[in-house]
């Protein structure tokens, strides 16, 4: 009797290799999980007959060609020869100039962490911000082919940040697109 009761003692105290925390983060949708899974559907080959999107053509080509000034501001075109409505997503000039001049193009770099990580950010986004960043990576892939693709996100508040130092290429594409 003693020793079934030890036995049964014993078989209570067998516990899981995993915490119940643990098991959820494993098994369930956590984001860490999902970003896993993400990178991993991105390294599946590709199926006959697919055309991989990342290569493929802008939907929306330059149909302006800008002139920059030393400090970084160009001329937008004339609204009149360039419909930058049929554009899904938009960025806006900065404001609050003197005697109503024409704005930048909000096109920042920032450098972090002592100037090792530099990010380019572009503000006053609105639309379909998806479309943009799919726009904006065909173009930086076909400006830098040899390179990585630098990774792109989509920050709350209209925000698109871009990992490495690409201000000039975008206000140039920004501008071509006729913002």
């Amino acid at each position: 009797l003693h020793r079934a009761a030890l036995e049964t003692q014993h078989q209570q105290q067998i516990r899981s290799k995993h915490s119940s925390t643990q098991v959820k983060r494993l098994f369930n949708q956590n984001p860490a999980r999902r970003r896993v899974l993400l990178k991993q559907q991105k390294e599946l080959p590709l199926i006959e007959n697919e055309t991989p999107s990342l290569l493929s053509e802008p939907r929306f080509p330059q149909v302006f060609q800008p002139v920059f000034l030393p400090n970084g501001w160009s001329e937008p075109p004339e609204s009149s020869s360039v419909d930058v409505s049929v554009y899904p997503f938009h960025v806006a000039r900065t404001a609050n100039k003197p005697s109503n001049a024409i704005g930048f193009l909000p096109v920042y770099t920032d450098f972090r962490i002592g100037g090792s990580k530099v990010t380019t950010i572009i503000r006053k986004t609105t639309g379909d911000l998806n479309e943009l960043v799919k726009e904006l990576e065909i173009y930086l892939r076909q400006n830098h082919p040899t390179s990585k693709t630098p990774e792109i996100q989509i920050r709350t508040g209209g925000s698109v940040v871009v990992n490495g130092n690409y201000s000039r290429e975008i206000r140039r594409w920004l501008a071509g697109l006729g913002f």
